[in-house]
């Protein structure tokens, strides 16, 4: 199969992606506290400074990850070329199921629907707020995703 239809777990990139994920989790969260619980020493500024240490960090983390993606992207295509000269090129040339403009056409109905749903959502969302006297942060950060 050459690998084209077919999707292998690699538990290296699987541990990258969640330490990258909890790494932005645990990034945000001492700013996040320093500003909620006034407990900075300079205000204002403590906050500022200790989200743009975390931002480089970050930025250093993600420059990590894409290299890591790229070295492993190549030892895989490299793995996957002794394969792929072993099978004929019928397998290779499959006809799509849609054509390129029937893609594209698909792709703006849907953003446009999307657009719709979203604006809809969001005015629920306000009246609702308004309605059962609860922030609007707290019904788009913790109940949609919990009903959602």
């Amino acid at each position: 199969t050459c690998g084209k239809t077919e999707q292998n777990f690699s538990k290296s990139e699987a541990v990258v992606s969640s330490g990258l994920l909890l790494m932005a989790v645990l990034g945000l969260l001492p700013p996040t506290v320093l500003h909620y619980t006034h407990s900075e020493v300079h205000s204002g500024k403590s906050g500022l400074a200790l989200s743009r240490f975390s931002s480089c960090v970050m930025l250093v983390a993600y420059a990590c990850y894409i290299y890591f993606e790229l070295s492993t992207s190549r030892r895989r295509e490299q793995s996957n070329e002794g394969r792929c000269e072993n099978v004929g090129d019928a397998d290779n040339n499959e006809a799509p199921d849609i054509s390129k403009w029937e893609a594209i056409s698909w792709l703006a109905i849907l953003t446009i629907w999307i657009s719709v749903l979203s604006d809809y959502l969001v005015n629920a969302i306000d009246g609702a707020s308004q309605a059962w006297n609860i922030p609007v942060a707290f019904i788009s950060v913790i109940l949609l995703p919990i009903v959602g």
